[in-house]
């Protein structure tokens, strides 16, 4: 089935509406949500947030709702895994290879690691939860990068923006498209890196 612009636009419509019936509730914990649960891309529920309530507080929405539930995610981890001995945690070997990895480098990594769109970036959230980081230095890394991810996805954003604001497919769409598809590669390649890296750790915890 062939989908117009005018479809396109129509949906954006439906989703702006559903927006406002639910209000904040939605803008905040749809984000939520697709943290702990990441089923469809966030940088959809930022384009969402900011056709329904502008840039500045649609990204504002969307970075608190992300924060609050990757700090959710770490809390509960952390809750759970102060009960458990760590020589009794099971845990598959990639989440083991991601704990030796966060205890063993420099925090700056972690928030390059975190902040490039589909980087995998709930691993390391998770791991981070489980390991012995404090959540001080957690949530340094954590509210510096889901801000310079959404940043990242503003490209996306705006092409969304234009697109319904002017009904049409012009040069404009493209280089937006262009670009953000040029974070998203980007992104690929460092998440594959880190991917490698990380697995070269064979570390029994």
């Amino acid at each position: 089935m062939d989908i117009t612009v005018t479809d396109f636009i129509e949906f954006i419509n439906s989703v702006k509406e559903l927006y406002s019936s639910l209000g904040i509730i939605a803008a905040i914990g749809i984000p939520y949500a697709e943290t702990i649960v990441p089923i469809a891309p966030l940088f959809l529920m930022l384009a969402f947030n900011v056709l329904s309530y502008g840039i500045v507080l649609g990204f504002l929405f969307t970075y608190i709702g992300t924060c609050m539930a990757t700090i959710t995610i770490f809390l509960v981890l952390r809750k759970i895994s102060s009960k458990v001995p760590l020589e009794e945690r099971k845990m598959s070997e990639k989440v083991r290879g991601y704990l030796y990895w966060i205890e063993n480098t420099n925090p700056g990594l972690h928030i390059i690691a975190m902040m490039i769109p589909l980087s995998p970036a709930y691993l390391i959230n998770y791991s981070m939860g489980l390991s012995n980081v404090s959540f001080s230095r957690y949530l340094f890394v954590t509210l510096i990068s889901r801000f310079i991810m959404l940043i990242l996805c503003l490209p996306f954003v705006m092409t969304i923006l234009s697109l319904y604001e002017s009904g049409q497919l012009g040069g404009v769409q493209v280089l937006w498209l262009l670009i953000f598809g040029t974070i998203v590669i980007f992104g690929i390649v460092i998440g594959q890196k880190l991917k490698t890296k990380v697995s070269e750790k064979k570390v029994a915890i």
